[in-house]
């Protein structure tokens, strides 16, 4: 089926039906007539061969447990194929209800507790929590923010890799909350820094089919494989962001490395979270996959129309700063010039009738950020972003 720009501006009362985006305002915020412009879910309804099918499976009423193995595998390895030219063996893919679930069981399968684990900072938080969690140590390198595109500071990471004794590197690949793609030459030196001290490398790369103009989504495993390190990669994916289908619980992790699954499988053993997922987020991540090229194409370029009008919009604020949006549905803004906290934002921000994420969720710590969801009807984004504008007017 085509989709045209119509599908995504239908507006789409979301309450009522356990939407933690809408109906967990109350509880997150304090108020329930608010635009949520937080979690990264979109109001975009999933492709209609997933809605028919998923409708299909239910009327049959009898839900027990679901086969799995690997004829659920064929439709992600050949939409990685069509995407992003990149081939994976059916034996190298696992699937896991979400990548939070898949990183902790990596986390806890590949380091000890009072390891050091690197990332960088800003992060999506559970990027940096599960370590945490799992009484690991982090160890934070920073990403550079030089004309509003992060990038990263590769000596500083040199620094950070002689001077600790790393045993895991996380990376988010295209990167949350910033919106980076991370170029081929960039994966590279990553890479090779890594290499050189034999330090696994997960890479969260969920966002990878949301790339907007002009950028290009490189995975790390095809250039982990040019440098023959790929027995030392582990890759995140899922379809829950591309598609909307969250709510659904269906992930998958991807490792060459049979050692590395032999003590992932012992961990998972350990905590009972098996490939068994549930037949409608088998279901639906099949059919998405092999029916849903064009409507990532068309909700890219609704998502690029919306980051647009957002930087158009937030002009009259000449000291918000909006980072360059490669990937994702997801804008980063700075705003580290106003006298306030990112909770006293937060607050400010509530009381102007939207939600939204400031740099504190993300560990950011060198200045005040926010970051907005975009990923929603076009209408529901111009009262979002007027009630930003009116927010920030007070320092106009």
């Amino acid at each position: 089926m085509s989709y045209e720009v119509d599908y995504f501006n239908e507006v789409i009362d979301r309450r009522g039906t356990i939407s933690g985006k809408w109906d967990g305002l109350e509880v997150m915020y304090g108020q329930s007539e608010l635009v949520p412009m937080w979690v990264a879910d979109t109001d975009f309804r999933a492709p209609r061969e997933v809605i028919e099918a998923v409708c299909e499976r239910a009327k049959h009423g009898i839900y027990g447990y679901a086969f799995y193995g690997f004829p659920y595998k064929e439709a992600p390895i050949a939409w990685h194929q069509r995407r992003n030219q990149i081939a994976y063996e059916e034996d190298s893919l696992f699937f896991t209800p979400n990548v939070v679930v898949s990183l902790n069981n990596i986390v806890r399968a590949l380091t000890e507790e009072g390891d050091k684990v690197l990332l960088f900072n800003p992060t999506y938080g559970p990027l940096e929590k599960q370590p945490v969690f799992a009484n690991r140590q982090i160890v934070r390198g920073r990403l550079l923010n030089p004309h509003s595109r992060y990038e990263i500071d590769f000596q500083g990471m040199e620094q950070l890799v002689k001077d600790h004794e790393i045993k895991l590197f996380i990376l988010c690949n295209p990167h949350n909350p910033t919106g980076r793609v991370w170029t081929e030459s960039e994966l590279s030196q990553l890479l090779k820094i890594c290499q050189r001290k034999g330090i696994p490398i997960v890479s969260d790369e969920i966002h990878s089919d949301l790339i907007m103009p002009g950028q290009r989504f490189t995975p790390m495993m095809k250039v982990a494989r040019a440098l023959e390190y790929e027995q030392e990669v582990i890759i995140l994916n899922a379809p829950t962001k591309t598609f909307n289908l969250a709510g659904l619980q269906v992930s998958y992790y991807i490792t060459e490395n049979k050692a590395y699954v032999e003590k992932i499988n012992q961990i998972k053993d350990y905590s009972h979270t098996s490939d068994l997922l549930n037949s409608f987020a088998y279901l639906a991540m099949t059919k998405a996959y092999e029916h849903g090229a064009d409507y990532v194409d068309t909700l890219k370029e609704y998502i690029y129309d919306n980051y647009l009008y957002l930087v158009n919009e937030l002009a009259v604020c000449p000291f918000a700063k909006v980072t360059k949006l490669e990937a994702t549905y997801l804008v980063w803004i700075d705003v580290s010039s106003l006298p306030l906290t990112g909770q006293e934002l937060r607050g400010k921000m509530v009381a102007s009738g939207v939600a939204i994420q400031p740099g504190d969720d993300f560990f950011e710590e060198k200045g005040l950020f926010f970051r907005v969801n975009i990923g929603c009807p076009r209408k529901t984004l111009e009262q979002g972003v007027q009630r930003i504008v009116n927010c920030l007017s007070e320092w106009v």
